[in-house]
């Protein structure tokens, strides 16, 4: 029985990962930004939950704020003397160009700030759990680019372009994750799957209720993370970044080991770490 931390889980590609992993009998500290989303979730895996498996209490978090990350990390390390599995699966597209309070572009702060932040806090009880970090990126990463000039996007934002941004991001990090601390670690692409992460476009609220005949349910986006977070793949990652349980080569841009390296650089100094 795996304990699992898995970050976005109050909706979406996470809540059905988190009921998912639940009714295989692993342990899912399901974490998230609503506490009322994250007590519907926690229900659902209470009733899902085979015989006997002890199911932690959600932990609602802004992961805007990068205090806020360092707190959730600090209540997960009391709470887990072990974690097997580290999900960074909560995600941000918004619809217009928004600051959060530390002065960073919303997308990047949430989608790669965040999980860098936590990822960096947790290494060592991951380290010492033989744990894996598994990653939600998207293949909207193709429409990622990095001027490290211009990171929060004064000049130019679009929600795709920041979106595209962030999901780089992922597969950055995750990359040079793995090179500094040899932790197995993967990323990954859902599919188009129906969720309410965009849910503040004027577009989308106007598609919203033709989204089923498109776009898959989450509990079919969920299907890659459940697999990497338990099979031996995920263990052993043969590559960085995945889609239908499979391998895939990401951008030229997601595989620029020196983009990585600069990135984890300048996302250390962002939150105050050292590299």
């Amino acid at each position: 029985m795996a304990k699992i931390v898995l970050t976005g889980a109050s909706s979406g590609i996470g809540a059905a990962a988190a009921v998912e992993l639940t009714k295989r009998g692993q342990q899912v500290v399901a974490v998230g930004r609503s506490p009322e989303k994250l007590a519907n979730v926690h229900r659902q895996m209470v009733l899902v939950a085979p015989s006997g498996l002890d199911v932690p209490e959600p932990i609602a978090a802004d992961l805007t704020v990068m205090a806020d990350v360092r707190h959730l990390a600090a209540v997960l390390l009391e709470r887990c003397p072990r974690i097997d599995v580290l999900v960074n699966n909560a995600a941000a597209q918004p619809s217009r160009r928004v600051l959060t309070a530390d002065g960073y572009e919303l997308g990047l702060a949430v989608n790669h700030l965040a999980p860098y932040l936590m990822t960096r806090l947790l290494v060592d009880r991951l380290r010492d759990s033989a744990g894996r970090v598994v990653t939600t990126s998207s293949s909207t990463h193709v429409k990622g680019s990095f001027d490290f000039g211009d990171l929060q996007m004064e000049r130019g934002w679009r929600s795709q372009l920041s979106y595209g941004r962030s999901k780089l991001a992922n597969i950055l990090f995750t990359s040079e994750l793995h090179r500094r601390t040899q932790l197995p670690a993967s990323s990954f692409h859902p599919g188009a799957i129906s969720t309410d992460l965009n849910r503040n476009s004027p577009f989308v609220r106007l598609v919203k209720p033709f989204e089923r005949f498109v776009l898959a349910p989450p509990e079919k986006g969920a299907e890659t993370l459940v697999w990497l977070a338990t099979d031996a793949e995920g263990a052993a990652p043969r590559g960085l970044y995945y889609a239908d349980r499979g391998p895939v080569d990401p951008s030229p841009l997601a595989r620029d080991g020196e983009l990585a390296a600069q990135l984890w650089k300048v996302s250390a100094d962002l939150v105050g770490l050292e590299p």
